[in-house]
């Protein structure tokens, strides 16, 4: 029996048990997966214990960088995944973030040179990371501009965004689980091709709505979750699986389940 958890606060609406007992059928492994909710200043006490008594475990809002002060971990930018028994640290974030963008919109890559995120914490800086990689321009628009400017800083290729043209809008913030329009917040117009919502099982966010009612292609953060998910368990397990089978059966159990 493996034991997993996810780290995080104020996340008792995820459905990462769910996902994670659909990849143990999926793969005929035995994976415990806890939830660890704690506030911040019982992070350091969570991540001790989690590392004395686990064999790894996922990291979420808000602590994918504050988390590393606690693990001796001096790896460059988020992180959401550790391997307690060696303490090695990953972020399977922009993986699933990419294969998301490919399953949902096929023709993306080819259409899209431009980039704007929404947000600036630790799942914006990996979807940054990982469209610099493919060479697009990455804009960076945060409520908080020291943290927009420290994005763009540690992830280069990102700039501030300043109304240039992008085909791709990816919110990365939270807004959306409690109906917040995270376009009206930040004063955007949902001028997009394709609008990407890491926000998941809150429905058509407000983000989503009006940038599909613009004509957009919208998608939002379920297919990144579970494959994010498959690529930290595959890590973690030390399995050599093909993700993209196993994402298969796993939303195949999901739909099943209604979840």
């Amino acid at each position: 029996m493996f034991k997993l958890a996810l780290l995080g606060r104020d996340i008792s609406y995820t459905q990462s048990p769910s996902v994670h007992s659909a990849i143990a059928l999926a793969t005929g492994e035995r994976i415990q997966f806890d939830i660890a909710d704690v506030q911040y200043d019982m992070l350091g006490d969570a991540v001790q214990k989690l590392l004395d008594g686990y064999d790894g475990f996922f990291v979420t809002k808000p602590y994918k960088t504050d988390v590393k002060k606690y693990i001796a971990c001096d790896a460059y930018g988020a992180i959401n995944v550790v391997r307690c028994m060696d303490r090695a640290t990953f972020n399977t974030d922009g993986a699933g973030f990419i294969r998301a963008l490919d399953i949902n919109f096929s023709e993306w890559r080819g259409d899209v040179n431009g980039a704007l995120i929404l947000g600036a914490g630790g799942a914006a800086y990996s979807v940054a990371r990982e469209l610099c990689a493919l060479g697009k321009r990455v804009y960076v628009l945060n409520r908080t501009l020291k943290h927009a400017l420290k994005l763009c800083t540690q992830c280069r290729g990102a700039e501030l965004y300043v109304n240039q043209p992008a085909e791709l809008i990816v919110n990365c913030t939270s807004l959306g689980f409690n109906g917040e329009d995270v376009l009206r917040e930040l004063c955007v117009l949902p001028d997009f091709k394709y609008a990407f919502d890491l926000v998941y099982g809150a429905g058509n966010t407000p983000f989503l709505y009006r940038c599909g009612a613009d004509g957009a292609r919208t998608a939002d953060g379920k297919d990144m979750l579970i494959l994010q998910a498959i690529e930290g368990d595959k890590i973690l397990l030390g399995r050599d699986w093909d993700v993209m089978s196993v994402f298969s059966k796993v939303r195949e159990i999901l739909e099943n389940q209604g979840a």
